[in-house]
């Protein structure tokens, strides 16, 4: 059989996309490109509109060359638990599933598979690795189509989590542990992040660092004293992605997020207070169902005073069958877009600031993905992007910043420290475990 797989979305999708090829690299398929399959998989993303828009797109054209080709679609991933008519109003011959493998290999002809951590993966980047370590989560925040996709929270056990981090750390010197909310781990188990953290990190000894995804801030706050206790380990990056979603506390009740803007700004004083220069990402949604003028303010206000390193700004768009989407007092787009515009504008200038203060600073990296133009990428102990212009894939390097930007910095050389038991710097062909 002649496959071709893509994949789009969060760090989850693409570690299930990964899986997706383990899965059919297992069972001898050939990876192809799209004209020449016989069996197309596209793994979709929902999460907004405009992504939904894309995904439509690409399925059109996918579904044009398999009609053409006599080969056989298949959608998978959040797109068909959010929009299934979208997908089967372009055809409905095209088969559809949620993020669901099993459905997935008995549609290919071969053994029943579900995604689990220990599942073979074909992996993008060969020195990152990244593990799910639950599905689904615990809230019904009422904007959210992905839970409508992933549901309740499963959290995947710590033996089989630990099992594939020592095998990942064979060959990469990167994991992301990643979910739809990372903070939620454990809740249906009887343990938590940063148990889970504690394990991992005493059962794989070596130099290798740990990024920890996403996580709701009640969460973080209910386990900070644990999580930045752990986080003290070199190996973890002092980084945080805790969306926020909206400094008004009134905006947060309508979406049904469990805490107040006071909350977001303890636990990243906390956070500060325990790495001053812990990187925190969050995510901003503008345009909200009934936000105010003043409600958009209180949002400015928050940014301004917590000052996070990045904010994803995102307008408002209604996914199906949410509360939000039935909701009055729906925000007219022009008003949406020009908020969307000024709060963006305000961020990427914090962002330039923060970044500006790194000049001429010496840090060490670990250069772990191609980048543009011919150069390399890596990340600080606090997780900033740095491009330098050696092939030092799979090394860490000490570099002098030179030039910031709002979204990253350049560095030079000072030195770089060899680390054995590498891949290499052939990251050409993708590697599996």
């Amino acid at each position: 059989m002649k496959v071709h797989i893509e994949g789009y979305g969060c760090s989850m999708n693409r570690a299930e996309t990964e899986m997706i090829k383990g899965f059919f690299k297992e069972n001898n398929a050939e990876f192809s490109n799209e004209k020449d399959a016989d069996f197309l998989v596209l793994n979709t993303c929902a999460v907004k509109d405009r992504t939904e828009s894309k995904m439509l797109g690409r399925i059109r054209k996918l579904h044009a060359i398999s009609m053409k080709n006599n080969s056989k679609l298949v959608v998978v991933g959040c797109l068909p638990k959010v929009s299934p008519h979208m997908i089967s109003g372009i055809s409905p011959s095209i088969k559809q599933f949620g993020p669901n493998l099993k459905q997935l290999s008995v549609e290919a002809g071969f053994e029943e598979r579900e995604f689990r951590p220990g599942l073979l993966q074909v992996r993008d980047n060969s020195l990152i690795s990244i593990i799910p370590i639950n599905l689904g989560c615990v809230y019904n925040c009422s904007y959210c189509g992905t839970k409508l996709a992933r549901g309740n929270l499963e959290s995947y056990p710590v033996d089989e989590i630990a099992e594939k981090v020592k095998v990942s750390l064979k060959t990469a010197k990167e994991v992301w542990l990643t979910s739809q909310d990372t903070g939620a781990y454990g809740i249906d188990i009887k343990t938590n992040l940063a148990r889970l953290l504690e394990t991992l990190l005493d059962k794989n000894p070596g130099n290798y660092r740990v990024r920890i995804g996403m996580m709701t801030p009640s969460h973080f706050r209910r386990l900070h004293k644990e999580l930045l206790g752990i986080m003290k380990d070199e190996r973890v990056y002092k980084f945080l992605h805790l969306p926020v979603q909206s400094g008004s506390n009134h905006v947060l009740r309508r979406m049904k997020r469990p805490y107040t803007a006071a909350d977001f700004e303890f636990v990243v004083a906390k956070a500060r207070d325990a790495f001053p220069e812990i990187t925190i990402s969050t995510d901003v949604i503008v345009g909200f169902p009934g936000e105010t003028g003043q409600d958009f303010s209180d949002t400015t206000e928050l940014l301004q005073r917590t000052a996070p390193d990045i904010v994803n700004v995102s307008r408002f768009s209604a996914r199906p069958n949410t509360e939000a989407a039935k909701m009055p007092n729906q925000i007219n787009g022009s008003i949406i877009k020009e908020r969307s515009r000024a709060i963006s504008r305000l961020c990427r200038r914090m962002e330039a600031k923060k970044n500006e203060m790194l000049l001429s600073k010496e840090l060490t990296i670990l250069v772990n993905e191609p980048g543009a133009k011919g150069n390399y990428a890596g990340r600080t102990q606090n997780y900033k992007t740095v491009v330098i212009k050696e092939n030092l894939l799979g090394e860490f390097a000490k570099v002098r910043i030179i030039k910031a930007y709002p979204t990253y910095l350049e560095g030079s050389i000072v030195a770089q420290v060899k680390v054995t038991g590498l891949l290499g710097n052939n990251l050409k062909t993708p590697y599996t475990y």
